[in-house]
């Protein structure tokens, strides 16, 4: 049986205070801090791995948000 973590209700990918924000405004926020801990010398993994993690919410909410389902853009 396959695992489904697919969250059981819409806009359910990021808690209620987050869903209210700009998402490109978050996901641009996340994707230079990334930036940033990932050009340091001495990196920070488990952060790293943290925003990551951030990285993929958001971008499942903007697709939620946007009715898209999947990484097929033909859906």
């Amino acid at each position: 049986m396959p695992l489904n973590t697919t969250p059981p209700f819409p806009g359910s990918y990021l808690p209620n205070k987050a869903v209210t924000t700009d998402l490109k405004t978050e996901y641009a926020h996340l994707r230079d801090e990334l930036e940033r801990l990932l050009t340091e010398p001495d990196k920070d993994f488990q952060r790293i791995d943290a925003l990551v993690d951030q990285l993929e919410l958001v971008q499942l909410a903007f697709k939620e948000q946007h009715g898209i389902k999947g990484n097929n853009p033909n859906e």
